[in-house]
Parts: C-alpha cells; structure tokens; sequence
C-alpha cells in the first residue's frame, strides 16, 4: 500500500512518517492509529527507491503537460 505524495507531505508536517537508510536500501515507516481506539498500531513500512519515484515523478509530469495542453486547447475555443 504505497503512499502517494500528498499523503506523505500531510503526515510528514505531522511527524508521522520517517524515512531510514538499510545497508543500501531506504524504507519508509508510517504510523498508524486504531480507529477506535486511538492507540498507535504497527507502523507500515516499505521500501523505496529513488529510482521509482523519479519515475513517478516523471509520469506525473507527463499527466500535467498533457492536462496543460487540453486546457489551452479548451481556453483556444473561446
């Protein structure tokens, strides 16, 4: 269940998400909360790689060029 970007920025400013270095690797932990409760469960933890957000990022970009340009082509119809 990775996080998206958003996502990490929100819990990040809340001091809910860490970043760490493995031999090579880097992991992300989040924590996580009982709905019910409200008592702190196991974090989630996932590798990451700057490889593959690098990637996102780039798909991501691609996704606004071309949102970009249909809303030229809209504001271009008058």
């Amino acid at each position: 269940m990775p996080m998206d970007a958003k996502i990490y920025l929100e819990k990040k400013e809340k001091g809910l998400v860490a970043l760490a270095k493995v031999g090579n690797a880097a992991i992300m932990s989040w924590k996580r909360f009982d709905p019910e409760t409200g008592s702190e469960v196991d974090p989630v933890v996932e590798a990451i790689s700057k490889e593959n957000l690098s990637k996102t990022r780039d798909q991501a970009a691609g996704l606004v060029s071309g949102i970009d340009a249909m809303i030229k082509d809209v504001e271009a119809l008058g």
